[in-house]
């Protein structure tokens, strides 16, 4: 029986690839389960049909990154004001949080997931790289100046 995968199955294959199975195993588990659907020309069809319009929401979000990606390149580097001590030790610390809200100050919106600092805070006063990993292959760095009040 030719089934298409709806979801990666070990041993068997891959999401979208039309695989032969036997007709016991699709009709007690793989379909019961909405790991499989029958490989008819309706089902292939409207398939193929949901996998272009997928691709083209991973396009969008692809080239929304690229956008991202090209605003962060082009600031360098962020100025960010805590009170610190004489010492240069933050009351507090700077954390993805804060850095997200002074970008979105600038108009750069980024998701604070996608924000990754050395130790995942900032403690002392100085410069600071960080990177932002918005995508899997989209990667910006930035230095943040941590400044005195």
């Amino acid at each position: 029986m030719k089934i298409i995968l709806s979801k990666k199955i070990l041993n068997l294959g891959e999401k979208g690839n039309i695989v032969n199975v036997k007709p016991g195993y699709a009709r007690n588990f793989l379909f019961p389960n909405g790991k499989a659907i029958l490989a008819n020309k309706e089902n292939i069809k409207k398939f193929n049909e949901k996998r272009i319009f997928n691709q083209k929401i991973i396009e969008n979000k692809i080239s929304f990154f690229h956008d991202i990606k090209s605003k962060l390149d082009n600031l360098k580097k962020i100025r960010i004001f805590a009170k610190s001590s004489k010492d240069g030790k933050l009351f507090g610390s700077v954390n993805s949080k804060i850095i997200v809200h002074n970008l979105k100050k600038i108009g750069i919106i980024v998701n604070k997931k996608n924000v990754y600092i050395e130790n995942n805070f900032i403690k002392k006063l100085g410069t600071y790289n960080v990177l932002f990993k918005l995508h899997k292959n989209i990667k910006s760095n930035i230095y943040i100046e941590v400044l005195s009040k």
